[in-house]
């Protein structure tokens, strides 16, 4: 699974041959394949079809659905909805309560709850390897965020939103330096924004175009999570 910010750019690179292959030391590129099953999720503004595209790497062919970073993998809510879910569920307000803000039922909202809570040390730990790789690893480290009384699924909530929060600035600011005074090349923001597309690489993202500038909170999320914050393992 690959998420993407702006599907029809990812289309079009993966109709080029451009989309890099998101598995572990595979070098290929994916090339367009079937489409996935067309699937409605469920967003804050009521339902959305979506008919993801797939593509195949030409090396380990391994199939790849390219999925907006609004969904999550075999989901059938949009991850806006189920962060008002967390959300509230971190801040003490109870399964009722998080299922009536996030309107889902109960059932559903709990097993989320549950989900994150027994990951919550993996999804933490994830986090913080994002704020490090931005130089600010205190941003979501649950002893700077969280005090030892909170929740497992407050710290994990708190950790994610802050890393998302680093992310979004190492966005919205990219880091520069001062251009070579004989070459008139900034080399520092060619390293840093090649870093920055390896580690974007490496959480399952495909955007070819640079949009995540745009995404919300908690797409960001399902970023830093590669699409499994309700399906991490627990550590």
């Amino acid at each position: 699974m690959l998420n993407v910010i702006d599907p029809d750019a990812a289309r079009a690179a993966l109709r080029a041959g451009l989309l890099a292959c998101p598995e572990p030391d595979c070098p290929g590129r994916l090339r367009i394949w079937t489409r996935a099953r067309p699937r409605r999720v469920r967003l804050a503004g009521g339902q959305v079809l979506v008919h993801p595209d797939r593509g195949r790497c030409r090396e380990c062919r391994v199939t790849q659905v390219l999925l907006p970073a609004w969904c999550l993998p075999r989901r059938a809510y949009g991850v806006d909805v189920v962060g008002a879910a967390l959300l509230a569920g971190a801040q003490g307000r109870g399964c009722e309560r998080a299922a009536a803000a996030a309107g889902v039922p109960l059932g559903t909202v709990r097993g989320w709850l549950r989900a994150v809570t027994r990951a919550s040390g993996v999804l933490i730990t994830q986090a913080v390897e994002v704020a490090k790789s931005y130089g600010d690893p205190d941003a979501c480290s649950p002893r700077t965020r969280v005090d030892h009384e909170s929740s497992p699924l407050a710290a994990a909530v708190n950790a994610v939103g802050g890393a998302a929060g680093v992310l979004h600035l190492a966005v919205a600011h990219p880091r520069r330096g001062t251009p070579n005074s004989v070459t008139g090349i900034d080399y520092l923001e060619i390293i840093s924004s090649r870093y920055h597309r390896e580690l974007l690489h490496a959480r399952r993202l495909a955007d070819p175009t640079g949009a995540i500038g745009r995404a919300g909170p908690w797409e960001l999320i399902n970023v830093i999570t590669a699409g499994r914050l309700l399906t991490s393992r627990a550590g």
